[in-house]
């Protein structure tokens, strides 16, 4: 609040999930650029290869350390051996920032799910980060390292819309998981934060795209259709964990989301907060009966679809 010393992450190593492309690959530049050790973690090798070269060419100084490994994190197990992995470089040492990139998401109907889509909309959303934060959690307090957790959500871990019912419950989670861990690692000194980013311009939206149903690109056409540069979203997320923001949002969207459902959540800024709250229950109320006159429009076209998808038979 008076230009005391901001948080830098020169020095510090920096372990990023999801970190071979789209924000976890733009958030690992971007900490390279600024001095940091920086472990990425994803599951498709020829890319991680690809992302340390990124890496590589945006090295500060001689000595970061820059590694990339390949595990799947959506189970303890592997979750566990990705940090064992990365601490190894670093004499064992727990890392002293996390930052939970990985994700993804598979838009469908309601009706169309099943306990495959079920399981692995959970597995992808909320285990992958919950496993990593639990490991580093146990790290970090073994070793003293007084350390950041930073979580990523989305828009739809406030609110969600028709599509998304194998991604929002995920989402949902994790942003409960943070509000518990935010309190219970004061016990540590452990600072936890967390995202709500919206679309983002990354292979992971292209790929969703292919499977969004036509009602929600109809909802989505007037708020960002196109998703927003991950390199933006890097900066925004490393401003706001210097700011000492707990929910890192962006846009009047994220903020007036943010003020009208934050329970208990710390704020941001008092003045904007209360500018954010009048506008947003004003706004995000029309905003609601706006997309369910859009659903209501589209039941016969629904009922249709349906139908020759061979549902009712």
């Amino acid at each position: 609040m008076f230009g005391g010393k901001k948080w830098s992450p020169e020095g510090k190593h920096c372990f990023v999930t999801g970190g071979s492309s789209g924000l976890g690959l733009s958030l690992a530049i971007l900490l390279t650029q600024l001095g940091a050790h920086v472990s990425i973690v994803a599951r498709d090798q020829k890319k991680l290869e690809s992302a340390l070269e990124q890496l590589e060419a945006a090295r500060k100084h001689p000595d970061q350390i820059l590694k990339a490994y390949s595990y799947s994190i959506q189970e303890a197990a592997g979750a566990a051996a990705a940090i064992d992995a990365a601490c190894e470089p670093h004499g064992g040492r727990a890392p002293d920032v996390v930052f939970n990139c990985a994700g993804t998401s598979r838009p469908g109907y309601w009706l169309e799910q099943d306990e495959t889509s079920m399981k692995s909309g959970m597995d992808s959303t909320y285990w992958a980060q919950a496993w990593t934060a639990l490991a580093v959690s146990k790290r970090m307090v073994k070793d003293g390292v007084k350390g950041k957790i930073v979580f990523v959500g989305s828009v739809l871990s406030y609110m969600s819309i028709v599509g998304y019912s194998t991604y929002s419950p995920g989402k949902f989670a994790v942003r409960g998981l943070a509000e518990t861990l935010r309190q219970e690692l004061l016990l540590y000194d452990i600072d936890v934060h967390m995202m709500f980013p919206g679309n983002i311009a990354s292979p992971g939206f292209i790929e969703e795209n292919k499977y969004k149903p036509d009602l929600v690109k109809k909802i989505e056409e007037d708020e960002n259709a196109d998703g927003t540069d991950p390199a933006i979203l890097a900066g925004i997320l490393l401003k706001g964990i210097q700011k000492g923001e707990f929910h890192i949002t962006y846009g009047f969207v994220g903020n007036a989301f943010r003020v009208t459902g934050k329970a208990t959540t710390p704020g941001n800024n008092l003045i904007l907060d209360i500018f954010y709250l009048i506008a947003g229950y004003i706004g995000v109320n029309l905003w609601r009966r706006g997309v369910d006159k859009v659903v209501r429009n589209e039941a016969k076209a629904h009922h249709e679809y349906l139908e020759n998808k061979g549902f009712f038979k």
